[in-house]
């Protein structure tokens, strides 16, 4: 009919010659236009069968729209709260909880028959019923049949393949369209399999003795949907309505005078799924080890998800009271551009939310990697308490996240936001929010986990404890271990030694050398001198004593290389070694041979310098030169010997 309005029912009963109210997207209940005789005699009625199938891996709210065939109009009062939906239409309320979550939408989509009312036949009718001005249109004909959902969800871990899974369900899905026809389905071991992993919820317009919660019931129940509308489909619902404006048939009724427009539609709706994903994260990060261990990254995640949720029903509620008015024409829909303007400057707008969500989950992904690998090397999360009783324990060494607990600016901004306090808002004016965790704090984090390896190498004594914990500390950023001593209340943050200088040669002599060594850092307790003969596996040592700066080796053997380091020795025996120096100590024949030989040319270099004191120039040119020659000859080979006898 022309200037109908064509709309869903969802679950909702509708009747030939109801009222409607399109502002409210409300039936009127209780009010005709014409006597139930009237309309007995002015319906026409012809069977329209048509059955359809669909299947969805989709949970948007656009998408279960599309798969219901719901308008923009209709979506945004479903939206702002002003429609309780019903049947196979609850399924719209049923959104997954996870990204872990797979889920496939099974849609079964039945009609049965079109009744519409022939309005040239009737008389006017009562005016007396439209003074309140409580509807717009009149139900002039309706569509019958049933709809049916079936949701199938299953939990994915991270290492099954969702896409494989995905194909072999939908292969599944798409066979059980043979059932209808009376057709066997034949699974392989992966489709069946992958079905079996399966939960199943329904959502239909149908009467059943139990719902269907598995993969078999669902196939069962699928069979017999044809059955169970009756067999003169007498059990069939409204689907569709056609909607008739009361102007064009009473002159006194106010005209439904505006609609909103798809793009302030869709704005709306991406402003609510993005709120809607934004829970759904914060669930997948609530249930993942970080914030299972520590209450303080949970307390964070679990505060956005429950304001995201608050932000979500203030938004619907808000938009709930504004379509009828903005639909009635009492006030412009600007009023719906000022309410999502007003979205974007707060602080749950899209971005905001996506960088904060990155910045979590970035944090969640570096935490759990450090818990896998501290509770790999033995060290679990444990109460302090409990462990400083301990008698047995002398030394509690704790690898100790230090940000966790940290104020977040973003959560405070949603706070003050949902509170709409004079006093809040001018508190909200905080600096921008910035992540703690910045590359240089994950290295740190990372060498401290070298570190606290290291100490559990190094002390298997069960008088040393290792234990992971999380304790905020403003000026430590990131993490630090932690030290409790015996009989000391306080904890020290372990500082390892720094690398020490590599000792320097100072002189060798025969079986023996002087080493040069550079002070120690505040952290070292004790500095060593390590040194081995080349083949050797085993370091030997020798204590440097505290202002000592020069240490003689002894006992060398001859003709042999040796490697020779520092080594600084903190707490609980971590010790960082210097880099390594070699060494030859050369044999006592060699260094007389070098002796004597340096004598032989210091005796050549004097008579020749005699030599050429004594000599005219002029007249022994040739002998002069021979003799200078010598001289610087002799000069240069002494200097060669010795350098090489000294190396």
């Amino acid at each position: 009919v022309m200037n109908s309005i064509e709309t869903a029912a969802l679950g909702r009963p509708f009747q030939l010659g109801m009222l409607y109210d399109c502002r409210r997207d409300a039936l009127v209940p209780g009010i005709r236009l014409w006597s139930k005789e009237q309309l007995q005699q002015n319906i026409s009625t012809k069977p329209q069968i048509n059955t359809v199938f669909t299947v969805t891996a989709s949970d948007s709210i656009e998408d279960k729209s599309r798969l219901l065939n719901i308008d923009g109009c209709l979506k945004l009062s479903f939206l702002g709260g002003l429609i309780n939906v019903g049947g196979a239409a609850n399924f719209l309320k049923d959104t997954k909880k996870s990204f872990n979550q797979q889920r496939l939408t099974l849609h079964y989509h039945s009609t049965s028959k079109f009744e519409e009312l022939i309005m040239n036949r009737f008389p006017s009718g009562e005016m007396a019923h439209y003074d309140n001005d409580v509807a717009t249109h009149v139900v002039t004909a309706v569509l019958y049949g049933a709809d049916a959902c079936f949701v199938f969800d299953r939990e994915v871990s991270s290492d099954e393949n969702k896409r494989e899974i995905a194909v072999d369900v939908s292969a599944v899905f798409g066979k059980l369209k043979g059932i209808s026809a009376g057709a066997n389905i034949n699974l392989n071991h992966n489709q069946k399999t992958a079905a079996q992993k399966f939960r199943c919820t329904f959502y239909g317009d149908f009467q059943l003795p139990c719902n269907p919660t598995s993969f078999e019931d669902a196939m069962k129940v699928f069979e017999d949907l044809p059955k169970l509308l009756g067999e003169n489909k007498e059990l069939a619902v409204p689907l569709r309505v056609w909607l008739y404006p009361l102007d064009k048939l009473f002159s006194r009724v106010v005209k439904f005078q505006h609609e909103i427009s798809i793009g302030l539609s869709t704005d709306i709706e991406s402003v609510i799924e993005s709120l809607s994903t934004t829970e759904m994260k914060c669930i997948d990060l609530l249930t993942d080890t970080p914030a299972l261990t520590f209450t303080e990254f949970h307390d964070k995640i679990n505060d956005m998800k429950k304001n995201c949720y608050q932000c979500r029903l203030s938004l619907m509620k808000k938009l709930g009271s504004l379509l009828p008015q903005i639909r009635g024409k009492f006030i412009e829909d600007t009023a719906l551009i000022d309410l999502l303007n007003d979205h974007e400057k707060s602080p749950f707008e899209k971005n905001a939310l996506e960088q904060w969500l990155k910045e979590k989950e970035e944090e969640s992904d570096i935490i759990k990697s450090l818990v896998t690998q501290l509770n790999d090397s033995g060290a679990k999360v444990e109460k302090l308490n409990k462990n400083l009783m301990h008698l047995t324990v002398t030394h509690l060494v704790i690898y100790t996240f230090t940000s966790l607990g940290r104020p977040n600016v973003l959560l405070s901004k949603q706070k003050s936001y949902l509170s709409s306090t004079k006093e809040n808002e001018e508190k909200s004016s905080q600096p921008e929010h910035k992540s703690w965790l910045t590359p240089e704090i994950q290295m740190t984090m990372r060498n401290n986990l070298e570190v606290f390896k290291k100490l559990i190498d190094l002390n298997v004594s069960k008088s040393v404890k290792f234990i992971v914990a999380s304790r905020d500390i403003e000026n430590i950023p990131g993490s630090c271990n932690l030290l409790y001593e015996k009989k000391s209340a306080e904890a020290i943050c372990f500082t390892s030694p720094s690398k020490p200088d590599c000792p320097i040669i100072k002189d060798v002599r025969y079986r023996q050398v002087d080493l040069k060594v550079s002070p120690p850092c505040p952290a070292t307790e004790e500095l060593k001198i390590l040194y081995k003969m080349k083949e050797e596996k085993d370091w030997r040592s020798q204590t440097v004593s505290q202002k000592q700066n020069t240490v003689t080796l002894t006992d060398l053997r001859p003709d042999t290389e040796y490697s020779i380091k520092c080594a600084a020795v903190g707490k609980l025996n971590y010790t960082v070694d210097s880099d390594v120096t070699h060494l030859t100590v050369i044999n006592q024949n060699l260094i007389k041979a070098k002796e004597s030989a340096v004598d032989n040319l210091s005796w050549t270099e004097n008579k020749c310098s005699v030599l050429l004191q004594n000599t005219s120039e002029t007249t022994f040119t040739t002998l002069y030169k021979k003799y200078k020659i010598c001289s610087k000859t002799a000069k240069h080979t002494d200097k060669i010997s010795v350098n090489k006898l000294n190396l």
